[in-house]
């Protein structure tokens, strides 16, 4: 197995048991999930050698995505408005996914499709877990399968873009 594998793999697990403690865990297991978020990060920057400024990228595309449609009454997260964990959880998402997820890159449409069936699918389970509650699993599925869909092809963009080269949306 290539060290390239060994490292998308295991970036991918850690960030699997985040957002196990995240979104299972929350408030209960927050410092289990800060600590998950700074070993995240470490393997991305230190070991993974991932740019600090595309997982800052990241985060605030995601960040702004999840707001809009928080704003938009999509889901009430358990925590409030934004809670911690839910920071915390796109922060480790943003470290891992340049990581494990690039080979997606050169597959925008392919991206932009897994997103777009994932997405809805973990906050599905979120709020299955007691994560956070929706009024219509119709909104929450069409609003998130919209949000990662965008997110994911700013995701190919990003990972294509050159350290000076502006991005936008």
């Amino acid at each position: 197995m290539s060290d390239s594998l060994k490292h998308k793999i295991a970036a991918f697990v850690i960030f699997n048991v985040l957002w196990m403690s995240a979104v299972a865990g929350r408030a209960d297991y927050i410092w289990l999930t800060a600590a998950l978020v700074v070993v995240q990060i470490v393997y991305s920057l230190f070991v993974a050698k991932i740019r600090l400024r595309l997982i800052l990228q990241l985060l605030a595309v995601g960040l702004l995505l999840e707001a809009i449609a928080t704003g938009l009454g999509t889901i009430d997260f358990t925590g409030g408005l934004f809670p911690l964990w839910l920071a915390f959880l796109w922060v480790g998402f943003a470290a891992m996914a340049p990581l494990s997820l690039d080979w997606l890159a050169e597959k925008p449409a392919i991206a932009a499709l897994a997103g777009a069936i994932s997405g809805p699918f973990s906050y599905w389970v979120g709020v299955s877990f007691g994560a956070g509650t929706s009024d219509s699993v119709i909104q929450l599925v069409v609003t998130y399968a919209i949000v990662w869909a965008l997110f994911m092809l700013f995701f190919c963009r990003a990972l294509k873009a050159g350290d000076n080269e502006r991005l936008v949306l």
